[in-house]
């Protein structure tokens, strides 16, 4: 199963609780994410003399769960990568003699921000995420964390964090 969260709501501190818990698991961060990292690269190895497949966190999350925070900081070139990998659950690779097909039956954790920064209620979700409608579709679940202002609520949030950080310096 795959799923979606969104908005600034502690997101990442739920995909960091879920990477570090999680038997198998690997932690992407959107804008550091590429195609190849997401996916595989054939690199050239100097010590064999020749190229080798590197894993990418797909790959390497594979009967596990990939981490992606920032979704929508990826650019639209390096989602496309995910497709085969979710449609397909394996990555298929033919570039410089190496043909290979490698795993990628991988649940996916994603957060992304909505693009106006908050999200309205009335209208559809993908149209508020800023990812491809193909790549959105993929996803089984999409959660929406919102963030409903409360004057008392977030003050006492707020003094409660606070105080935390006080008793840690002391």
């Amino acid at each position: 199963a795959n799923g979606i969260v969104s908005h600034n709501c502690g997101k990442s501190q739920m995909l960091t609780f879920v990477n570090n818990t999680a038997p198998k698991s690997r932690y992407v961060a959107g804008r550091s994410a590429s195609g190849a990292g997401l996916t595989c690269s054939v690199v050239k190895d100097e010590f064999l003399r020749g190229w080798a497949l590197e894993a990418g966190a797909m790959v390497l999350a594979d009967k596990g769960i990939l981490v992606l925070d920032e979704m929508d900081k990826i650019s639209k070139e390096d989602t496309s990568a995910l497709h085969e990998a979710m449609e397909q659950q394996h990555i298929s690779v033919a570039k410089a003699n190496i043909q290979a097909t490698l795993r990628t039956q991988t649940s996916i954790l994603g957060a992304a921000n909505p693009k106006l920064g908050r999200f309205d209620p009335f209208t559809p979700i993908p149209n508020q995420i800023d990812m491809p409608p193909a790549l959105i579709n993929r996803f089984d679940l999409i959660f929406v964390m919102r963030d409903i202002p409360n004057k008392e609520l977030d003050g006492n949030i707020a003094t409660r964090v606070l105080l935390s950080h006080a008793y840690k310096d002391s």
